[in-house]
């Protein structure tokens, strides 16, 4: 997986570096913008080390979401968990948000129970109604911290 482009390195250990600032959050901000409105909400979310270039979260069965989604211009950015030193993050623009073929009862609720403080609260107040949804990530901002240098990935 050694490739540049436009003067953006992907090597392993750049994703790796990606994952490690992935495994300081479980949660991002998560913003759409559609005819200059736009709107932003915070969100629970996983990944799996063997793909990279894929988050996941959920939202509420009977919402616009999905095509709120459809029709938004969405960007993201991971949000640290409390206390975790000199602030790295991931930033990502124009990402592309569908529905996902994994089940949140199987695939994917393992992995927040792994990662996500108390989410077994959630999944017992509201899990039957939680739908998964797949996020693509293109062009990726990763900064590791303060004092590290900030890098892009692209997928």
């Amino acid at each position: 997986m050694n490739r540049e482009e436009s003067g953006v390195v992907m090597t392993k250990t750049a994703i790796e570096k990606m994952q490690q600032v992935l495994a300081t959050a479980d949660k991002i901000a998560l913003s759409t913008a559609i005819n200059n409105q736009a709107n932003v909400k915070l969100v629970n979310f996983v990944w799996f080390k063997n793909e990279p270039d894929r988050l996941y979260f959920s939202s509420v069965k009977g919402t616009t979401g999905l095509e709120t989604y459809q029709q938004a211009d969405c960007a993201l950015i991971t949000i640290p968990a409390d206390g975790t030193p000199n602030n790295p993050y991931l930033r990502a623009q124009h990402v592309t948000i569908t529905a996902t073929a994994k089940s949140m009862r199987t695939d994917l609720l393992p992995r927040y129970l792994e990662t996500v403080a108390h989410y077994q609260a959630v999944w017992d107040q509201i899990g039957s109604t939680l739908v998964p949804y797949e996020i693509q990530l293109h062009d990726v901002l990763v900064d590791p911290g303060l004092g590290s240098q900030r890098f892009h990935l692209n997928f």
